[in-house]
């Protein structure tokens, strides 16, 4: 069962000019995604918002275009606007509205890739991100709180050189031993102020620090006289050389590591080989290992996520999660001494968000609507602060 499947365009080939694009070895994507949430009740105060981006990229094919076998070039776009729900609202760690950061105009990536070896050897070189290839499942695609899309967030609380969804200079390799596995390592420029919205993605510096992460990955089925339980386990590491302070005596200190491991597995195929539907569960721990600087120890995030439940709706996928982040005790006795400010005026625990989303898949994956549930437990890692339900809906097309 594959999650993310290929999607039809709203407006076909743009009168004809993407058919030609993609003869000619360019191939352009269009999308626009709107997350609307609101909390009745719970967290600050109740209200609702609203938070939108478009996205823009566009893959060159170079043997299409100069005979270079093997080569590409991907750059991608983003023009993205609204409001945080847990921003205003609630004052939630794990964010209710995945689309909401870098409410600009911004460059997202561009880099360039070569394949090599029947596609066994791939390396990059350019600007882009960390999470565009590291702990990663497409089941996390399907959800719309940042406790699960696009990557689990707890990383990034923890490693400030870790960039999402913003290019940094970068190398990566990735080499497939086998069929089933592959081992991939990439370094990134760490450095967290390139980020900025001023910048619109194009600020070039290089003055660091490095952020190196790597990872394993192996395949289970998915091959050809495979059955269609398809599963991927994956083991991460990463260090990161940004200066970190510790909580508790202000002091700072300069690199900090953590590592993670998730997987998803199809446990029941439904209908016939192909058709890309069933029922599968996934799962991930990420487990940062200075928790006098690192502000989140422990991240879990497990659930389940089902496609072509119905014969008639058999692109539609149904999703459910759970996730949970504890904070640091040492950040926990900061606050409590007074020595940091805590999260509503009370000291950080933990955090856990529970989702229930269904996403109906409309025209070919041309457009979607995805009304979804989520429910916030202790919003912002405090009990000061109420539980609060959220209820939103997404909203994507594909033009």
């Amino acid at each position: 069962m594959e999650l993310v499947l290929p999607s039809e365009h709203l407006l076909g080939s743009w009168d004809d000019l993407r058919s030609k694009l993609e003869d000619a070895g360019i191939t352009p994507r269009l999308v626009q995604i709107t997350d609307v949430a609101g909390n009745p009740s719970g967290g600050l105060t109740q209200g609702a918002t609203q938070a939108s981006g478009t996205e823009l990229s566009l893959l060159f094919d170079l043997e299409k275009t100069s005979g270079l076998k093997g080569g590409s070039v991907f750059a991608s776009f983003s023009q993205r606007w609204g409001t945080s729900l847990s921003l205003k609202y609630i004052d939630n760690v794990f964010g209710t509205q995945q689309i909401y950061g870098f409410e600009t105009f911004r460059v997202i990536d561009v880099s360039y890739q070569q394949k090599l070896f029947d596609d066994r050897v791939e390396l990059r070189l350019g600007r882009f991100a960390t999470t565009d290839d590291f702990y990663v499942s497409p089941y996390y695609v399907g959800f719309i709180s940042n406790a699960f899309c696009g990557n689990p967030i707890g990383i990034l609380l923890d490693a400030p050189g870790m960039t999402a969804y913003t290019g940094t200079w970068a190398a990566l390799a990735k080499v497939e031993p086998t069929k089933r596995s592959y081992v991939m390592a990439a370094v990134y420029n760490g450095d967290p102020t390139i980020r900025s919205n001023k910048y619109h993605g194009v600020n070039l510096s290089l003055k660091g620090p490095p952020f190196v992460i790597g990872e394993l990955g192996y395949q289970i089925n998915g091959l050809e006289g495979d059955t269609q339980r398809l599963g991927n386990y994956k083991l991460g590491a990463w260090y990161d050389n940004s200066e970190l302070t510790n909580f508790e005596s202000g002091v700072k200190t300069r690199g900090s590591w953590g590592f993670y491991g998730l997987f998803d597995q199809v446990l029941v195929p439904i209908g016939t080989a192909g058709s890309n539907r069933g029922f599968g569960i996934f799962g991930s721990v990420t487990v940062a290992m200075d928790s006098s600087v690192q502000p989140m120890p422990l991240n879990l995030a497990a659930g389940f996520s089902a496609r072509g439940l119905f014969d008639a709706r058999q692109r539609d996928v149904v999703s459910f999660g759970v996730g949970s982040g504890e904070f640091s005790e040492e950040l926990e006795q900061a606050q409590r001494e007074g020595l940091l400010p805590g999260r509503a005026g009370g000291v950080q625990d933990s955090e856990t968000v529970i989702e229930l989303t269904y996403r109906f898949d409309l025209r070919q994956g041309a457009f979607f609507i995805q009304p979804d549930f989520q429910y916030i437990i202790q919003p912002g890692g405090t009990s000061r602060l109420n539980n609060a339900p959220v209820f939103a809906s997404q909203f994507g097309i594909n033009f």
